[in-house]
């Protein structure tokens, strides 16, 4: 889902939606009671149907109206400003269905303060239940920001990948410019956690937070640093635990790794700033040897000038393709056709889907419902399948690397690119990017009032 300023009467503003269920998705308008910016969840049940979705501010079921007991998510002075509008962070949510009872959801979302000594923050992080059974269908909260990691931490973006045993999940995130990582699982009695992992190696001087990444086949987890470089670890789906951590430092200064994002074959990692995509093969012997510019951005706007169309949030759709959307409202995405495919054959094409609605920067995020049970596991000991039927991929099992835990160490990967000798600039966070944006919109939609105001007293 995408679109904003659903009241408008411009035929260009408005509610989208995108429908994996054909080839090539279908594209078409949807006008709806809410704008989305960054901030974007949106949940399918094991049939594709749509079961509820949200921008940050509320909870909205099938009928666009906010679902019983789904009003203010996010609480606090932002939702306060914002409530209007789209909540002003993201993408930090997703949902994913409870292992205990059937047609239940867990909704993990960050929400975001601003402190006065730091700036905005991505806290707290919380999750929310929602029962699909309830109000005759529609879905109903019966539990609302449950507080996982407290106001005041600035958290790395989540991740969601499926437990060895098939059923249960596990969540990760971080803190930015520590080397923590914070781990949960979410099993038939609820979430647990956190589980803490100190990184062996931590780069120096201040990370920057951006999209970090797990592998489809759940295997491989990327800590990206914007302003560093990458972590990258093997994980063990049945402990939870993090092994055979590869730091590949950025050498340019202005490289700057905003997202991550990894082909459905879990080799293939693109890593992408605003002006250029690459990507990485992390099945070579040397990682850093395969890395490969894809695309610098071409400076083309849509529809017009000032409306660039550089590169910003990826997603990894159930095509099998990667979608990026733009870093400013724009009638266009992005996307790499092939991204299996090794170097420019995985076919980038810049502003190569044409959208009927303005799309302000969203992107939604979403786990691999699709992973099963990794067969042979010690975990492997319920024979787990799960609602819908035979439509998970289970993996033969490989014993992981040695636990960081245990071994300690890190293996020091030679830096990609070339030493620029320029310092780096700036990068406004994902945070003050939103608000950057919906101040754009607020102003967008007050010159609309105005000017319909205008015609109205002209009538």
């Amino acid at each position: 889902m995408m679109g904003y300023e659903n009241n408008s009467q411009d035929v260009l503003f408005g509610g989208m939606n995108f429908d994996f269920s054909t080839s090539p998705p279908r594209i078409y308008p949807q006008k709806k009671k809410i704008d989305f910016g960054f901030y974007c969840g949106v949940c399918s049940d094991s049939t594709g149907n749509l079961a509820f979705y949200t921008n940050g501010i509320s909870i909205r079921d099938t009928t666009h109206n906010i679902m019983l007991h789904g009003d203010t998510i996010n609480p606090g002075p932002i939702w306060l400003n914002w409530q209007y509008y789209s909540f002003p962070n993201g993408p930090f949510c997703f949902a994913l269905p409870a292992p205990g009872p059937a047609s239940h959801y867990y909704f993990f979302h960050m929400s975001g303060v601003v402190l006065p000594s730091i700036g905005p923050v991505t806290s707290p992080f919380y999750y929310t239940v929602i029962d699909m059974n309830a109000n005759d269908g529609l879905g109903a909260v019966t539990a609302k920001n449950q507080v996982i990691l407290p106001a005041g931490g600035d958290y790395t973006t989540p991740v969601a990948v499926k437990h060895g045993n098939g059923r249960d999940w596990w969540v990760i995130t971080g803190e930015v410019s520590t080397p923590y990582i914070y781990t949960f699982l979410l099993d038939p009695y609820g979430v647990h956690g956190p589980f803490e992992t100190e990184m062996a190696f931590d780069f120096p001087g201040e990370e920057f937070q951006s999209l970090n990444a797990m592998s489809p086949d759940g295997c491989t987890y990327v800590r990206c640093d914007g302003n560093n470089g990458l972590h990258i670890y093997n994980f063990d789906r049945c402990s939870g635990t993090f092994g055979d951590l590869r730091v590949l430092p950025f050498a340019d200064p202005e490289f700057f790794g905003r997202s991550t994002v990894f082909a459905p074959d879990s080799r293939h990692l693109y890593v992408a700033s605003t002006r250029y995509v690459t990507v990485l093969d992390l099945y070579a012997a040397d990682i850093a040897a395969t890395h490969d510019t894809l695309a610098y951005f071409d400076g083309q706007a849509s529809p017009n000038q000032p409306f660039t169309t550089g590169f910003f949030h990826p997603g990894l759709a159930p095509d099998g393709k990667i979608y990026y959307a733009t870093t400013n409202g724009t009638l266009s995405l992005h996307v790499i056709h092939s991204p299996n495919l090794p170097g420019q054959s995985a076919d980038l094409q810049q502003h190569g889907i044409d959208l009927p609605k303005f799309n302000n920067g969203t992107m939604c995020q979403f786990p691999n419902y699709r992973l099963g049970r990794l067969v042979g596991s010690p975990c492997d000991t319920l024979g787990y399948s799960g609602p819908g039927g035979g439509g998970f991929e289970h993996l033969a099992y490989e014993p992981p690397a040695v636990s960081q835990r245990s071994a300690g160490g890190y293996t020091l990967l030679p830096p990609i690119g070339k030493p620029s000798g320029k310092p780096r600039a700036r990068q406004p966070s994902m945070m003050e990017m939103a608000l950057e944006q919906l101040e754009k919109q607020r102003k967008e939609r007050e010159e609309l009032e105005k000017q319909e105001l205008k015609n109205q007293s002209k009538n």
